[in-house]
Protein backbone atom coordinates (compact mmCIF):
# COMPACT_ATOMS: atom_id res chain seq x y z
CA UNK A 1 0.00 0.00 0.00
CA UNK A 2 2.99 2.36 0.66
CA UNK A 3 4.21 1.34 -2.87
CA UNK A 4 0.78 2.84 -4.57
CA UNK A 5 0.72 5.54 -2.52
CA UNK A 6 4.14 6.82 -3.82
CA UNK A 7 2.82 6.68 -6.96
CA UNK A 8 0.26 8.32 -6.57
CA UNK A 9 1.98 11.43 -6.33
CA UNK A 10 2.67 11.62 -9.58
CA UNK A 11 -1.09 12.40 -10.35
CA UNK A 12 -0.36 15.86 -9.32
CA UNK A 13 1.67 16.34 -12.64
CA UNK A 14 1.40 15.24 -16.06
CA UNK A 15 2.08 11.37 -15.26
CA UNK A 16 -0.82 9.39 -14.01
CA UNK A 17 -0.90 6.09 -12.36
CA UNK A 18 -3.06 3.44 -11.19
CA UNK A 19 -2.61 -0.09 -9.45
CA UNK A 20 -5.30 -2.48 -10.60
CA UNK A 21 -6.64 -3.84 -7.74
CA UNK A 22 -5.53 -1.51 -4.85
CA UNK A 23 -8.02 1.61 -6.17
CA UNK A 24 -11.02 2.33 -7.35
CA UNK A 25 -10.48 2.84 -11.48
CA UNK A 26 -10.18 6.26 -12.72
CA UNK A 27 -11.92 7.74 -15.32
CA UNK A 28 -8.72 8.16 -17.38
CA UNK A 29 -8.43 4.22 -17.60
CA UNK A 30 -11.72 2.75 -19.28
CA UNK A 31 -11.32 4.90 -22.73
CA UNK A 32 -7.48 2.94 -23.19
CA UNK A 33 -9.49 -0.62 -22.37
CA UNK A 34 -9.41 -3.33 -25.21
CA UNK A 35 -12.64 -4.96 -24.03
CA UNK A 36 -13.72 -5.73 -20.47
CA UNK A 37 -12.49 -7.34 -17.46
CA UNK A 38 -11.98 -11.44 -17.55
CA UNK A 39 -13.30 -13.79 -14.73
CA UNK A 40 -9.42 -13.93 -13.73
CA UNK A 41 -9.74 -10.38 -12.88
CA UNK A 42 -7.30 -8.83 -16.15
CA UNK A 43 -7.91 -7.10 -18.89
CA UNK A 44 -6.61 -5.61 -22.07
CA UNK A 45 -5.39 -2.18 -22.53
CA UNK A 46 -4.36 -0.13 -25.89
CA UNK A 47 -1.06 1.29 -25.23
CA UNK A 48 1.94 2.50 -27.36
CA UNK A 49 3.57 -0.75 -27.27
CA UNK A 50 0.26 -2.73 -28.81
CA UNK A 51 -2.07 -4.60 -26.89
CA UNK A 52 -0.83 -5.14 -23.12
CA UNK A 53 -2.28 -7.66 -19.97
CA UNK A 54 -3.15 -6.16 -16.76
CA UNK A 55 -2.74 -8.79 -14.26
CA UNK A 56 -4.11 -7.23 -10.36
CA UNK A 57 -1.00 -5.69 -9.42
CA UNK A 58 0.13 -4.01 -12.25
CA UNK A 59 0.47 -0.54 -12.73
CA UNK A 60 -0.84 1.49 -15.52
CA UNK A 61 1.14 4.64 -16.23
CA UNK A 62 -0.45 7.64 -18.46
CA UNK A 63 1.03 10.70 -19.82
CA UNK A 64 -0.65 12.86 -22.80
CA UNK A 65 -3.07 10.26 -23.20
CA UNK A 66 -0.37 7.57 -23.94
CA UNK A 67 -0.38 4.74 -21.72
CA UNK A 68 2.26 2.00 -20.49
CA UNK A 69 1.73 -1.07 -18.02
CA UNK A 70 4.53 -2.17 -15.38
CA UNK A 71 4.80 -4.17 -12.88
CA UNK A 72 5.08 -2.51 -8.98
CA UNK A 73 8.78 -3.32 -9.08
CA UNK A 74 9.39 -1.65 -12.74
CA UNK A 75 7.08 1.14 -12.18
CA UNK A 76 9.06 3.56 -10.39
CA UNK A 77 12.05 3.67 -12.49
CA UNK A 78 10.27 3.81 -15.46
CA UNK A 79 8.71 6.85 -14.28
CA UNK A 80 11.75 8.70 -13.60
CA UNK A 81 12.23 7.82 -17.38
CA UNK A 82 9.22 9.63 -18.27
CA UNK A 83 10.24 12.47 -16.15
CA UNK A 84 13.40 12.90 -17.57
CA UNK A 85 12.19 12.23 -21.24
CA UNK A 86 11.97 14.98 -23.55
CA UNK A 87 11.29 13.61 -27.19
CA UNK A 88 12.18 17.02 -29.67
CA UNK A 89 10.02 17.56 -31.89
CA UNK A 90 11.15 16.19 -36.15
CA UNK A 91 11.09 19.41 -38.29
CA UNK A 92 14.28 19.52 -39.95
CA UNK A 93 12.93 17.30 -43.27
CA UNK A 94 12.41 20.29 -45.96
CA UNK A 95 14.33 20.51 -49.05
CA UNK A 96 17.38 22.19 -48.40
CA UNK A 97 18.05 21.51 -44.79
CA UNK A 98 21.47 21.35 -42.93
CA UNK A 99 20.63 18.94 -39.80
CA UNK A 100 19.84 15.49 -40.32
CA UNK A 101 16.16 14.42 -39.55
CA UNK A 102 15.02 15.02 -35.84
CA UNK A 103 18.75 16.18 -34.74
CA UNK A 104 19.07 19.45 -33.25
CA UNK A 105 22.05 20.78 -31.71
CA UNK A 106 20.68 21.94 -28.26
CA UNK A 107 18.35 18.91 -27.65
CA UNK A 108 18.11 18.26 -24.06
CA UNK A 109 19.44 14.82 -24.49
CA UNK A 110 22.77 16.78 -25.65
CA UNK A 111 22.75 19.10 -22.75
CA UNK A 112 22.56 15.73 -20.47
CA UNK A 113 25.33 13.43 -22.41
CA UNK A 114 27.53 16.59 -22.28
CA UNK A 115 27.13 17.56 -18.54
CA UNK A 116 26.96 13.65 -17.46
CA UNK A 117 30.01 12.72 -15.02
CA UNK A 118 32.60 10.65 -15.97
CA UNK A 119 31.41 7.00 -15.49
CA UNK A 120 28.17 7.55 -14.80
CA UNK A 121 25.88 4.79 -16.30
CA UNK A 122 23.73 5.88 -18.81
CA UNK A 123 20.04 6.35 -18.69
CA UNK A 124 17.62 4.54 -20.87
CA UNK A 125 14.63 6.35 -21.64
CA UNK A 126 11.18 4.74 -22.56
CA UNK A 127 10.92 3.29 -26.01
CA UNK A 128 8.79 5.86 -28.72
CA UNK A 129 6.36 4.24 -30.87
CA UNK A 130 3.87 1.65 -30.77
CA UNK A 131 5.57 -2.18 -30.96
CA UNK A 132 5.01 -3.82 -34.20
CA UNK A 133 3.76 -6.96 -35.13
CA UNK A 134 5.84 -9.59 -37.66
CA UNK A 135 2.98 -10.87 -40.33
CA UNK A 136 3.28 -12.83 -43.84
CA UNK A 137 1.26 -10.66 -46.70
CA UNK A 138 0.08 -11.52 -49.19
CA UNK A 139 2.15 -9.28 -52.49
CA UNK A 140 -1.27 -8.20 -53.72
CA UNK A 141 -2.43 -6.38 -50.35
CA UNK A 142 0.72 -4.08 -50.67
CA UNK A 143 0.87 -0.98 -52.01
CA UNK A 144 3.29 2.02 -52.10
CA UNK A 145 1.84 5.99 -51.29
CA UNK A 146 3.53 8.15 -54.39
CA UNK A 147 3.16 10.83 -51.93
CA UNK A 148 6.49 10.03 -50.53
CA UNK A 149 7.88 7.11 -51.33
CA UNK A 150 11.13 7.61 -53.57
CA UNK A 151 10.15 7.17 -57.39
CA UNK A 152 11.55 3.99 -59.13
CA UNK A 153 10.67 5.33 -62.86
CA UNK A 154 14.79 5.41 -63.02
CA UNK A 155 17.89 2.87 -65.20
CA UNK A 156 19.37 2.67 -61.48
CA UNK A 157 15.98 1.25 -59.73
CA UNK A 158 15.30 -0.98 -62.65
CA UNK A 159 18.26 -2.46 -63.30
CA UNK A 160 18.08 -3.31 -58.78
CA UNK A 161 14.86 -4.57 -59.05
CA UNK A 162 15.14 -6.89 -61.87
CA UNK A 163 18.87 -8.51 -60.20
CA UNK A 164 16.76 -9.25 -57.07
CA UNK A 165 13.87 -10.84 -58.98
CA UNK A 166 16.87 -12.61 -60.66
CA UNK A 167 18.91 -13.97 -58.08
CA UNK A 168 15.92 -13.74 -54.75
CA UNK A 169 17.70 -14.96 -52.23
CA UNK A 170 15.25 -15.06 -48.75
CA UNK A 171 18.63 -15.46 -46.70
CA UNK A 172 18.99 -11.56 -47.79
CA UNK A 173 14.85 -10.49 -47.76
CA UNK A 174 14.72 -8.61 -44.28
CA UNK A 175 11.01 -7.82 -43.56
CA UNK A 176 9.35 -4.95 -45.21
CA UNK A 177 8.35 -1.92 -43.22
CA UNK A 178 4.61 -1.38 -43.55
CA UNK A 179 1.77 0.48 -42.25
CA UNK A 180 -1.38 -0.49 -41.61
CA UNK A 181 -3.62 2.17 -42.12
CA UNK A 182 -7.44 2.37 -40.82
CA UNK A 183 -8.74 0.96 -43.65
CA UNK A 184 -6.74 -2.40 -43.04
CA UNK A 185 -4.73 -1.95 -46.35
CA UNK A 186 -0.78 -1.97 -45.87
CA UNK A 187 1.55 0.35 -47.15
CA UNK A 188 5.24 0.19 -47.85
CA UNK A 189 7.28 2.49 -45.76
CA UNK A 190 10.62 0.34 -46.36
CA UNK A 191 11.04 -2.49 -49.34
CA UNK A 192 9.45 -1.31 -52.15
CA UNK A 193 12.10 -2.89 -53.59
CA UNK A 194 12.00 -6.41 -52.75
CA UNK A 195 8.10 -6.31 -53.36
CA UNK A 196 8.18 -5.00 -56.73
CA UNK A 197 11.18 -7.97 -57.27
CA UNK A 198 9.02 -10.33 -55.77
CA UNK A 199 6.15 -9.40 -58.04
CA UNK A 200 8.03 -9.86 -60.91
CA UNK A 201 8.12 -14.09 -60.27
CA UNK A 202 5.55 -16.73 -59.86
CA UNK A 203 7.04 -18.55 -56.82
CA UNK A 204 6.72 -15.93 -54.12
CA UNK A 205 2.69 -15.06 -52.97
CA UNK A 206 3.95 -13.43 -49.73
CA UNK A 207 6.91 -11.65 -47.94
CA UNK A 208 7.64 -11.19 -44.17
CA UNK A 209 6.10 -7.73 -43.27
CA UNK A 210 6.78 -5.86 -39.75
CA UNK A 211 3.90 -3.64 -39.56
CA UNK A 212 3.01 -0.48 -37.59
CA UNK A 213 0.11 1.50 -37.28
CA UNK A 214 0.59 5.45 -37.38
CA UNK A 215 -1.33 8.01 -36.74
CA UNK A 216 -1.70 9.87 -40.65
CA UNK A 217 0.00 10.17 -43.17
CA UNK A 218 2.38 12.61 -42.19
CA UNK A 219 3.92 10.49 -39.42
CA UNK A 220 4.29 7.72 -42.34
CA UNK A 221 6.35 9.72 -44.62
CA UNK A 222 8.59 11.51 -42.03
CA UNK A 223 9.32 8.08 -40.53
CA UNK A 224 10.18 7.54 -44.22
CA UNK A 225 12.62 9.75 -44.30
CA UNK A 226 13.88 9.04 -40.97
CA UNK A 227 14.57 4.85 -42.03
CA UNK A 228 16.29 6.32 -45.41
CA UNK A 229 18.42 9.06 -44.53
CA UNK A 230 19.65 7.04 -41.39
CA UNK A 231 21.13 4.04 -44.45
CA UNK A 232 21.39 6.17 -47.33
CA UNK A 233 21.45 9.60 -48.58
CA UNK A 234 17.75 10.67 -50.29
CA UNK A 235 18.00 12.79 -53.51
CA UNK A 236 16.51 16.05 -53.31
CA UNK A 237 12.86 15.48 -55.10
CA UNK A 238 12.76 12.06 -53.19
CA UNK A 239 13.44 14.18 -49.91
CA UNK A 240 11.17 17.26 -51.34
CA UNK A 241 8.39 15.31 -51.90
CA UNK A 242 8.82 13.44 -49.03
CA UNK A 243 8.49 16.35 -46.67
CA UNK A 244 5.43 17.75 -48.77
CA UNK A 245 3.74 14.74 -47.65
CA UNK A 246 5.25 15.13 -43.85
CA UNK A 247 3.43 18.44 -44.34
CA UNK A 248 6.81 20.23 -44.05
CA UNK A 249 6.05 24.38 -43.74
CA UNK A 250 9.15 24.75 -45.87
CA UNK A 251 8.18 22.47 -48.37
CA UNK A 252 4.42 23.34 -48.91
CA UNK A 253 5.44 27.13 -49.01
CA UNK A 254 7.67 25.89 -52.20
CA UNK A 255 5.19 23.75 -53.63
CA UNK A 256 2.40 26.17 -53.25
CA UNK A 257 5.26 29.04 -54.57
CA UNK A 258 5.89 27.02 -57.77
CA UNK A 259 2.19 26.01 -58.41
CA UNK A 260 1.23 29.73 -58.39
CA UNK A 261 4.07 30.55 -60.88
CA UNK A 262 2.41 28.10 -62.96
CA UNK A 263 5.47 25.19 -62.90
CA UNK A 264 5.50 21.80 -61.56
CA UNK A 265 8.32 20.11 -59.56
CA UNK A 266 10.24 16.83 -61.32
CA UNK A 267 9.42 13.92 -59.88
CA UNK A 268 12.57 12.68 -61.52
CA UNK A 269 15.97 13.69 -61.10
CA UNK A 270 17.40 12.79 -64.64
CA UNK A 271 17.08 16.20 -66.90
CA UNK A 272 16.50 13.83 -69.68
CA UNK A 273 12.94 12.93 -68.64
CA UNK A 274 11.75 16.51 -67.41
CA UNK A 275 8.80 17.51 -69.08
CA UNK A 276 7.89 21.17 -70.39
CA UNK A 277 7.23 23.31 -67.20
CA UNK A 278 9.22 21.00 -64.94
CA UNK A 279 11.28 22.46 -62.51
CA UNK A 280 14.10 20.62 -59.89
CA UNK A 281 16.23 23.26 -57.96
CA UNK A 282 13.92 22.66 -55.22
CA UNK A 283 17.34 23.52 -52.61
CA UNK A 284 17.82 27.22 -54.67
CA UNK A 285 14.10 27.82 -54.28
CA UNK A 286 14.54 27.10 -50.32
CA UNK A 287 17.21 29.33 -49.98
CA UNK A 288 15.87 32.49 -52.53
CA UNK A 289 12.75 31.92 -49.83
CA UNK A 290 15.21 32.27 -46.76
CA UNK A 291 17.43 35.23 -47.98
CA UNK A 292 14.79 37.29 -50.02
CA UNK A 293 11.39 36.26 -49.34
CA UNK A 294 8.45 34.75 -51.17
CA UNK A 295 8.12 37.25 -53.34
CA UNK A 296 11.11 38.04 -55.16
CA UNK A 297 10.76 33.90 -55.37
CA UNK A 298 7.59 34.03 -56.84
CA UNK A 299 8.36 36.51 -59.16
CA UNK A 300 11.29 35.02 -60.70
CA UNK A 301 9.62 31.57 -61.46
CA UNK A 302 6.69 33.08 -63.01
CA UNK A 303 9.21 35.26 -65.57
CA UNK A 304 10.64 32.06 -66.09
CA UNK A 305 7.04 30.24 -66.18
CA UNK A 306 5.56 33.19 -68.60
CA UNK A 307 9.22 33.41 -70.68
CA UNK A 308 9.64 29.62 -71.66
CA UNK A 309 5.86 28.18 -72.43
CA UNK A 310 5.97 24.66 -73.39
CA UNK A 311 9.66 24.42 -72.91
CA UNK A 312 12.06 21.48 -70.78
CA UNK A 313 13.96 23.93 -68.81
CA UNK A 314 17.29 21.78 -68.33
CA UNK A 315 19.50 25.12 -67.20
CA UNK A 316 16.33 26.06 -65.44
CA UNK A 317 18.60 26.02 -62.09
CA UNK A 318 21.03 28.75 -63.49
CA UNK A 319 18.46 30.28 -65.22
CA UNK A 320 16.67 31.00 -61.61
CA UNK A 321 20.01 32.26 -59.53
CA UNK A 322 20.39 34.40 -62.53
CA UNK A 323 17.08 36.07 -62.25
CA UNK A 324 17.49 35.75 -58.44
CA UNK A 325 20.32 37.82 -58.68
CA UNK A 326 18.83 40.40 -61.10
CA UNK A 327 15.58 40.59 -59.04
CA UNK A 328 16.85 41.11 -55.71
CA UNK A 329 18.95 43.81 -56.30
CA UNK A 330 17.20 45.96 -59.00
CA UNK A 331 18.75 49.14 -60.70
CA UNK A 332 16.47 52.34 -59.76
CA UNK A 333 15.07 52.21 -63.06
CA UNK A 334 14.94 48.49 -63.21
CA UNK A 335 11.45 47.83 -65.55
CA UNK A 336 10.45 43.97 -65.18
CA UNK A 337 8.50 44.36 -68.50
CA UNK A 338 11.56 44.59 -70.17
CA UNK A 339 13.21 42.22 -68.30
CA UNK A 340 10.51 39.65 -69.18
CA UNK A 341 11.15 40.65 -73.22
CA UNK A 342 14.53 40.01 -72.59
CA UNK A 343 13.96 36.95 -71.42
CA UNK A 344 12.12 36.53 -74.59
CA UNK A 345 14.44 36.31 -76.83
CA UNK A 346 15.85 33.01 -76.38
CA UNK A 347 14.33 29.43 -75.50
CA UNK A 348 15.57 28.11 -72.32
CA UNK A 349 18.12 25.68 -73.86
CA UNK A 350 19.98 28.30 -75.20
CA UNK A 351 20.43 30.77 -71.86
CA UNK A 352 21.76 27.86 -70.84
CA UNK A 353 23.89 27.58 -73.34
CA UNK A 354 25.68 30.81 -72.09
CA UNK A 355 27.09 28.52 -68.59
CA UNK A 356 28.78 26.10 -70.70
CA UNK A 357 31.54 24.57 -68.95
CA UNK A 358 31.17 26.14 -65.61
CA UNK A 359 30.66 24.46 -63.07
CA UNK A 360 29.24 25.25 -59.44
CA UNK A 361 26.01 27.13 -58.68
CA UNK A 362 27.14 30.46 -58.14
CA UNK A 363 29.27 30.57 -61.47
CA UNK A 364 26.84 29.27 -63.59
CA UNK A 365 24.30 32.13 -62.08
CA UNK A 366 26.58 34.72 -62.37
CA UNK A 367 27.27 34.21 -66.06
CA UNK A 368 23.66 34.04 -66.62
CA UNK A 369 23.06 37.15 -65.09
CA UNK A 370 25.85 39.05 -66.91
CA UNK A 371 24.25 36.99 -70.35
CA UNK A 372 20.17 38.57 -69.30
CA UNK A 373 22.00 42.00 -68.41
CA UNK A 374 23.18 42.25 -71.39
CA UNK A 375 20.31 41.23 -73.33
CA UNK A 376 17.98 43.49 -70.98
CA UNK A 377 20.41 47.20 -71.66
CA UNK A 378 20.02 46.14 -75.75
CA UNK A 379 17.79 47.38 -78.00
CA UNK A 380 14.66 45.51 -77.03
CA UNK A 381 13.02 44.02 -80.58
CA UNK A 382 9.36 46.02 -81.20
CA UNK A 383 6.51 44.51 -80.47
CA UNK A 384 8.30 42.34 -77.99
CA UNK A 385 7.45 45.07 -74.55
Amino acid sequence: MAHNQQLNINNASEIRTWTHGQFPMPDWVPPHMAGGIEANGTFALATELGRARVHPGNVIIERCGDVWVRTVEEAAEFIEGLKSNSVPTITSVGPGKVRLFGTSSRTKATVIARNKPAGKRQRHYPPVGSQPTIEWIHLERLSIDGAYQRSTDNAASRRLISAIAAKFDWRLCAPLVVSRRPDDTFTIIDGQHRWMAASQREDIPQLPCCVFRYQNIQEEARMFIVANRARKPVNRLDDYFAAVAAADEDALEIHQIVAEAGLHIARNTSSTAWLPGEVAFTASIATSIRRFGPAITSAVLTNMAVAFPDQRMRHGGAIFGGLVRIMSRPARDFDPDRLLAALQTRTADEWGQCATGLKGGDMRAVALQDAILRTYEERVPAGRL
